[in-house]
């Protein structure tokens, strides 16, 4: 429980002031695995408790299998998709003049998604879920901020390099999305 409240006080710090945050702990890189494990994977806690939570005082309860099994994969998806963008940050670096590894890319990867599992709890009134895009957006503030930062981007290019990071990711995401989608199917049938 005191490393969930760790995890939940380091968030709210990054999100009240990422540059403080991020330029502070900048010489802390932990493996990914740590990373997924102990910081990315509780946060996204919070949007799956509040989904469910939500589904249960909104929906009655009705259709309860149904509800944690796409909050599950909701979930699943959201640790996914960090890892994800990390290895998109990571790649494209070069291009952008950056000197990067995977674990460096991964943690502004996981800061980008922190608003958005933060503002996931909002997911407890159903109709209020998708204000998780303004969480997106900050995230992308964060992203343009820790490039510099974290990952020694020169200014000049931190414009272009969150633009490239945003389309790739986004092709990416909508290609697993597909292939999901394709499996999902597939078992119906």
């Amino acid at each position: 429980m005191d490393e969930m409240r760790a995890v939940l006080n380091n968030a709210i710090a990054l999100v009240k002031d990422p540059v403080a945050y991020m330029s502070q702990n900048k010489g802390q890189t932990p493996p990914v695995n740590s990373l997924m494990i102990n910081y990315v994977a509780v946060l996204a806690l919070v949007p799956l408790v509040g989904r469910i939570i939500g589904d249960v005082l909104f929906y009655g309860g009705a259709g309860l299998g149904y509800s944690i099994g796409g909050a599950i994969v909701s979930y699943i998806l959201d640790i996914v998709s960090v890892f994800v963008i990390g290895i998109v940050i990571w790649k494209l670096a070069p291009s952008f003049n950056t000197s990067t590894d995977q674990a460096k890319s991964t943690v502004l990867a996981a800061y980008v998604y922190t608003p958005v599992f933060l503002i996931g709890i909002l997911n407890i009134v159903p109709a209020l879920g998708y204000l998780a895009f303004l969480g997106l957006l900050y995230g992308l503030y964060i992203l343009y901020r820790g490039l510099p930062i974290l990952l020694n981007t020169p200014a000049d290019k931190t414009v272009i390099y969150v633009v490239a990071v945003l389309v790739v990711s986004i092709i990416v995401l909508a290609i697993i999305s597909l292939i999901i989608g394709g499996l999902d199917a597939a078992a119906l049938r």
